[in-house]
């Protein structure tokens, strides 16, 4: 049974989303952090000076059986591993993008969060953005006309460490699904045929399988035509911004940038975890579904495929 006060919470992980999520539930009225698994010793020391209790793996966490529902902030190649545990278990999960790092681990974790009846919600955090709801309201009213074209750019401020992209799955699963769900969503369209191309100019040693910035140019079901650029390398401040055209009007929001984009992002992760704590005590399920998920990550794989022909970085 779910608490009468916030939902309560296990975070699975504490790396760099995992803070940033810890930091979120914080200031999130209808849900909070009950637990945090982490295999870290040293950094399950340090949650624990901050009050926070710590488990080594998901199964203490499960035995212990004080939450409600769980954050799934582990590396991607972990997903379907950690979705199938805790669904198993009953609880309600929500868990970073991308949900796996192939579409089949995507599918197959959809299927068994179906199976079990319990909520999947994918953190796809740009739909909590204002901005951009927003504008996802003028396109679905029409207010620009048809869409022709969009763009749609994320560039962060510095790469991660080589360790991370080596996991990632590459720059498309890890940072092009974000611009692929966010179209989807905004357009109302579904990405056909995809293509890309990797630059080969960066700023560090490269990493075999994650090129430093990539363009992919999309077509989509209504007609219109998508373009996506992303890059681990934008010296003056992580941005993300999104343009589109259309019959009868035009508009552009850049969303995060400079000292303003940490709070963007924060207040749209809060934001995130209050929908899905009403979807735990049984409201309708707002953000990103599982199948959601999918639909990015199969465009991604599609997208890769194409780099792979043209380029070994």
């Amino acid at each position: 049974m779910v608490s009468d006060g916030p939902v309560r919470v296990g975070l699975i992980g504490a790396g760099r989303m995992g803070r940033a999520h810890l930091q979120a539930l914080a200031d999130a009225p209808t849900a909070e952090a009950a637990a945090v698994v982490e295999p870290v010793e040293r950094i399950r020391d340090e949650l624990r000076g901050l009050g926070i209790r710590t488990y080594a793996g998901v199964d203490e966490l499960l035995r212990a059986s004080d939450v409600d529902a769980a954050l799934i902030a582990a590396p991607a190649d972990l997903h379907l591993e950690l979705v199938t545990a805790l669904a198993g278990a009953g609880l309600p999960i929500l868990c970073e993008k991308p949900c796996g790092i192939r579409s089949e681990e995507t599918a197959e974790a959809v299927r068994i969060a179906a199976d079990a009846g319990v909520v999947v919600q994918v953190g796809y955090w740009r739909r909590f953005v204002p901005a951009l709801a927003e504008l996802h309201e003028r396109i679905t009213a029409g207010a620009l006309g048809e869409p022709a074209q969009i763009w749609s750019w994320q560039w962060d401020e510095r790469p991660p460490a080589a360790a991370f992209r080596a996991r990632s799955g590459g720059i498309l699963l890890d940072m092009g699904v974000h611009e692929f769900d966010q179209i989807r969503w905004l357009t109302g369209q579904e990405f056909g045929d995809v293509s890309a191309i990797a630059a080969t100019v960066t700023s560090e040693a490269p990493v075999p399988g994650d090129p430093e910035s990539v363009a992919a140019v999309a077509e989509l079901s209504g007609g219109a035509v998508a373009t996506v650029s992303v890059g681990r390398r934008l010296s003056v401040c992580e941005g993300c911004w999104v343009e589109i055209v259309g019959t009868e009007g035009h508009a552009r929001e850049v969303f995060v940038w400079g000292d303003d984009g940490p709070r963007v992002i924060h207040a749209a992760l809060v934001a995130q975890l209050e929908a899905f704590a009403a979807a735990v005590r049984g409201a309708p399920q707002q953000g990103a579904s599982g199948e959601d998920a999918l639909r990015a990550i199969e465009t991604a794989e599609r997208a890769a495929g194409s780099l792979a022909v043209g380029t070994t970085a």
